[in-house]
């Protein structure tokens, strides 16, 4: 089938990011601003999309929060990229106007807290989809990094990864690749999906370092950012396998690759960066709030950490870095003293 129209909602950096190699198919793209884009959307009708600080391609068609049910008609393929908060009222809301074979792929990453119960993304949506349409089946992929939004704005080389169960719903997605934007496929949602989370919270324990040791003119720390990083990918595989998924997933672009870039760059490694500096956790989340930075790792943590403990509380104790970073942001410890006494327990045993 050939690809025609696809709808992305989502107006923010990623949402419109893809809207580059996707017009770059020939694809018309119906990009969508939730009630928080109105500003936004507005702007890019008249001149450069304010954060990627560039015009979004000719073939993209803006609509309004007000606009949802036009910007899905006739969309074959619906992205959404939207904060991990604001998914299921923005998928609600979708379900009302989507075509009933039209794949769900999201940019969105983190968990949800779906009535006080937190779930994955994947299975927030699988539930909502199943009470407003018992009888059909959700096509869903999700889509993992490592792909900064800018870069791919610029048509930087690229790859990324979509993790789906069906066969041919993998092989479709290879029609939006192009020279610059290459996709993998993996055919396990939860070890992309777990991947793509977690990687955010990690990336923030490699962001303290610079904030710890930048300030005491200590010019290279890389030894200790090895270990961080050795022991967070250890730790997602962990989480991935214990969760029932391929914990290969870590070790391809969802885990390895897209901790790296975030951690090098990113708002999360930045806002880790603040931490390490001293200010409070919760005030560096605010800070970066007000400058339009949603910290997508401070949110994770919350949750995930959460949804570890109503699985198994026991196994938190196999994730000593995660309980290391949740007692810095969430119980206030000091940042280089907790990663010191991490550190001299380490190595850890299997």
């Amino acid at each position: 089938m050939k690809i025609d129209k696809v709808a992305v909602l989502g107006a923010g950096y990623m949402g419109s990011a893809i809207t580059f190699p996707l017009s770059d198919n020939g694809i018309t793209v119906n990009l969508w601003g939730t009630w928080l884009d109105d500003e936004l959307i507005d702007r890019c009708k008249n001149g450069p999309h304010p954060k990627l600080k560039k015009l979004l391609p000719e073939p993209v068609k803006l609509f309004n929060s007000s606009k949802l049910e036009e910007a899905l008609d006739g969309a074959q393929y619906l992205f959404i990229a939207v904060s991990s908060e604001g998914f299921l009222p923005v998928f609600d809301k979708a379900l009302d106007h989507l075509e009933q074979e039209c794949p769900v792929l999201t940019l969105t990453k983190g968990f949800i807290d779906d009535r006080g119960k937190v779930k994955r993304i994947s299975k927030a949506a699988m539930d909502l989809f199943r009470n407003h349409s018992p009888d059909r089946e959700l096509k869903w992929v999700s889509v993992g990094g490592p792909v900064k939004a800018v870069e791919l704005s610029n048509l930087i080389p690229s790859a990324t990864i979509y993790g789906a169960k069906h066969s041919n719903l993998l092989d479709s997605v290879k029609s939006f690749e192009t020279d610059y934007y290459r996709i993998a496929t993996f055919n396990d949602v939860a070890g992309v999906e777990l991947s793509s989370a977690f990687k955010n919270v990690y990336a923030i324990g490699l962001g303290m370092c610079d904030g710890i040791y930048k300030t005491k003119n200590r010019k290279e720390y890389h030894n200790l950012c090895a270990i961080l990083f050795s022991q967070s990918l250890k730790e997602i595989s962990l989480i991935v396998e214990w969760s029932g998924g391929d914990e290969m997933a870590v070790w391809h672009l969802a885990g390895v690759g897209d901790l790296y870039v975030t951690a090098r760059s990113g708002r999360n490694s930045k806002y880790g960066e603040l931490v390490g500096e001293g200010t409070v956790p919760l005030e560096a989340y605010n800070m970066m709030l007000e400058d339009d930075l949603i910290v997508e790792g401070y949110d994770t943590l919350k949750l995930g950490m959460q949804w570890i403990q109503e699985k198994d509380e026991r196994f938190i104790e196999k994730l000593p870095l995660l309980k290391a970073l949740f007692n810095i942001i969430f119980h206030g410890y000091d940042s280089e003293s907790e990663l010191e006494q991490f550190v001299r327990g380490y190595p850890y045993s299997e």
